[in-house]
């Protein structure tokens, strides 16, 4: 287990196992981890009043706002939010993801753990 400072982590994934293993690993990397399963939770989490210092989403969800939205979204209320954006759908989406100011990290599916852990460790640095 990692001992640096812990970022609070808004984890988007509607696969409940995926998102169960992702929040185990997150927490056992040191971070401190907020889930929600589609786009309109995390918009609503976005809105709440906890504080997040990164957004780790998938892309594709059920829900009315797919995770593209939900990046938009949390940048307007953290404009600075570092993004780690995973998805099997890269072509589809890229010319979305390169909207965003300052660039989101993407990742494709499938992703390995320590890849995972890597990135968000680099992120936390940025915060």
């Amino acid at each position: 287990m990692t001992t640096m400072p812990q970022a609070k982590v808004l984890l988007v994934e509607d696969e409940g196992l995926i998102r169960l293993m992702l929040c185990d690993f997150l927490q056992d990397e040191g971070f401190d981890v907020v889930e929600a399963w589609d786009g309109d939770e995390a918009v609503q989490l976005l809105d709440g009043p906890d504080t997040f210092q990164i957004l780790f989403t998938d892309v594709q969800m059920p829900g009315s706002r797919d995770e593209i939205d939900v990046a938009v979204h949390a940048r307007q209320r953290y404009p600075q939010i570092p993004i780690l954006i995973v998805s099997a759908y890269a072509e589809t989406l890229m010319s979305r993801i390169s909207l965003l100011d300052p660039a989101a990290l993407f990742m494709r599916k499938p992703y390995r753990l320590a890849e995972i852990g890597a990135a968000l460790r680099g992120m936390s640095l940025m915060i």
